[in-house]
């Protein structure tokens, strides 16, 4: 169970780490699918809300978004 999946990276990472203990996952669940119906965990996969909004490039942004200071969103810090 995840609050928000967007990659799902930190989910199939925690699906791992219960298969390497022994055990075995059956299903995936998030409060919030922000993948846009991509994310692939290898197990049926359910959310309360999906969540599809636009993204842009750096350099394509829309004038009005490009007044606003970026904050990167997330929990993983980019290396």
């Amino acid at each position: 169970m995840e609050d928000v999946v967007t990659t799902g990276l930190s989910s199939r990472e925690a699906i791992a780490a219960v298969e390497d203990a022994g055990g075995k996952v059956i299903a995936a669940a998030a409060l919030v699918d922000r993948s846009g119906g991509t994310v692939n965990l290898g197990v049926p996969f359910y959310s309360l809300i999906a969540l599809n909004f636009p993204t842009y490039a750096e350099d394509e942004l829309p004038p009005e978004l490009a007044a606003i200071p970026a904050i990167k969103p997330g929990s993983r810090a980019k290396p």
